[in-house]
């Protein structure tokens, strides 16, 4: 003989069980967005979908409230990006001795450096910039892209509009390039 228990539950635990899951959703969506950054994948819906196995909608609800919050924003195409948090910059004091030693001052604290360790710091940093200068020129030609882009289509409307107001018609379009 086998009885059978039912167990009811409650309304509330059911709210606690939801809040729990969507908190582990946020978690996991939280972390493949780290990581498909850290790996320079794209950041988009689907593949959060795909990669967490979650359905769209529950990505998208995370995903707006990230970006109402300042740690997530559209970069175009579906596209998301990371908005970097940084603690506040503090002030920065460099101080080159007749020595050759380099006091670094950052906020409160102080480095003595040597001339080496200032030329090896140097070179990091050089590296730095250089990617800001090359980050900086892809953004620069891809807006130039862009403004290209719709000048293209513009000037390619005008053609349109001038040829079905002379009414040429492909054939004739054609033959004239061919004579060319």
């Amino acid at each position: 003989m086998t009885t059978e228990t039912t167990t009811e539950i409650s309304p509330g635990a059911i709210l606690v069980e939801e809040k729990r899951d969507r908190f582990a959703n946020g978690h996991l969506i939280w972390d493949t967005i780290l990581e498909l950054r850290n790996s320079e994948r794209r950041i988009n819906r689907r593949a959060l979908a795909d990669i967490t196995g979650l359905k769209p909608g529950i990505v998208d609800d995370h995903v707006e409230r990230w970006i109402e919050k300042d740690q997530l924003r559209r970069a175009g195409n579906g596209e998301l990006e990371v908005i970097e948090q940084f603690p506040a910059s503090r002030p920065v004091s460099v101080t080159g001795l007749r020595s050759g030693l380099v006091k670094l001052e950052v906020g409160s604290d102080l480095l003595e450096l040597t001339p080496t360790e200032a030329r090896d710091i140097a070179r990091w940093f050089h590296g730095f910039v250089h990617e800001l200068a090359q980050t900086d020129a892809a953004n620069r030609a891809m807006v130039l892209c862009h403004e290209l882009s719709r000048e293209l289509k513009e000037a390619r409307r005008e053609i349109k509009a001038l040829r079905v107001h002379t009414g040429v018609t492909d054939v004739e379009q054609k033959q004239l390039a061919l004579e060319v």
